[in-house]
């Protein structure tokens, strides 16, 4: 078995490696890192703004009452323009911490300096 160890350690391997492998693929791994920092810096910011809005929420339910029912009103006479703006909101959101920021990485990764 040492002798078939040894030979085999002697031998040149009859694969090569591309001079730019080790970069290529520490460029992948920060990717794929970057990604996921990206979306979990999206889901912190979302869930601060979740939580602002719930205090704030509470805050009118507890002081108003009456301004409460009013509120309510407003919303579902508006709930389409409501959503809309949520979501337009909630994709500006997305795009200004993951897609940005993760494009921008791509293009740098694939010219750099």
């Amino acid at each position: 078995m040492d002798n078939l160890l040894n030979e085999v350690l002697k031998t040149e391997p009859q694969f090569s490696l591309p001079d730019n492998f080790a970069d290529r693929v520490a460029g992948k791994v920060a990717k794929r890192l970057a990604l996921a920092q990206y979306l979990k810096e999206f889901f912190i910011y979302l869930a601060a703004i979740v939580v602002l809005l719930a205090v704030a929420i509470a805050t009118i339910f507890f002081f108003t009452t009456n301004s409460w029912l009013t509120l309510v009103e407003i919303l579902t006479g508006n709930l389409v323009q409501v959503i809309s703006i949520l979501l337009l909101l909630l994709f500006i959101l997305f795009a200004d911490k993951v897609l940005l920021r993760y494009f921008h990485q791509r293009l740098q990764v694939k010219r750099p300096s």
